[in-house]
């Protein structure tokens, strides 16, 4: 009998044991294809010659993306939206404006990587509302982790109407504005319309908008990397 309960547990330990290298396994295979994958550059190519070309940055910190857009264009003045937030207001006439979106719980609350926990992951990636960001941006330099294209006009405006659709409206048809909510540098969150989880990330996001204005970016980007090696070479951004 004793030997008998001793074999259950040894064969309960090693299947236990199985399931976790089995998960380990999945979990590589599936950054490996999400890295090989989002690298894959699709899409149609730059602004032609002759063509009014708008210039926009996409930029990276490592782990998260971010679009940056002109403030004001032939195309679009996002004036208004800066102006609407007590918070962007007084940055209305910064040359520049990045846009990003990601989890509600995760973007407004994880304040540096020091604040990551297992319970903020679980709840950021369960299909967590979602939320736009808006930064305005002074100015921009050489580096490393920001990419600069020269887009055509209706690309630009693909990209402006995937920014614009992504925003949750009120009863009036104005953007909703998370109220104190900030990083505490001229930035403000708007609530956003999709839900965030694991497949469908910021820089899925991302990836989503460089599609529509026509670059080549990968076909899925759900991490920083794979979005960035698709983009190529390319500049840095200062705020």
């Amino acid at each position: 009998m004793a030997k008998a309960a001793a074999r259950g547990r040894i064969e309960r330990f090693g299947r236990g044991m199985l399931r976790v290298v089995l998960s380990l396994a999945a979990l590589v295979l599936l950054s490996t294809l999400a890295i090989v994958v989002g690298a894959l550059p699709l899409g149609f190519g730059p602004a032609r010659p002759g063509e009014r070309n708008v210039t926009i940055y996409v930029a990276s910190n490592g782990f998260h993306s971010d679009i940056v857009l002109p403030t004001a264009s032939a195309d679009k003045d996002w004036r208004p939206l800066l102006a609407a937030s007590p918070l962007t207001e007084p940055y209305r006439d910064a040359p520049w404006v990045a846009f990003g979106w990601g989890a509600e719980t995760a973007y407004t609350e994880l304040g540096t990587l020091a604040d990551l926990s297992l319970g903020l992951i679980l709840k950021a990636t369960a299909f967590d509302r979602s939320v736009v960001h808006v930064q305005p941006v002074a100015a921009v330099r050489t580096g490393t982790d920001l990419r600069s294209f020269t887009i055509s006009e209706a690309g630009y405006r693909a990209l402006v109407g995937h920014v614009e659709a992504s925003l949750q409206l009120d009863e009036a048809g104005e953007p909703v504005i998370l109220p104190g909510v900030s990083h505490g540098n001229g930035d403000a969150f708007l609530r956003g319309r999709d839900r965030f989880w694991l497949l469908r990330s910021c820089n899925v996001w991302v990836g989503e908008a460089l599609r529509k204005a026509g670059l080549p970016v990968g076909l899925w980007t759900p991490l920083v990397q794979s979005l960035m090696w698709s983009l190529g070479p390319g500049d840095a951004l200062e705020r």
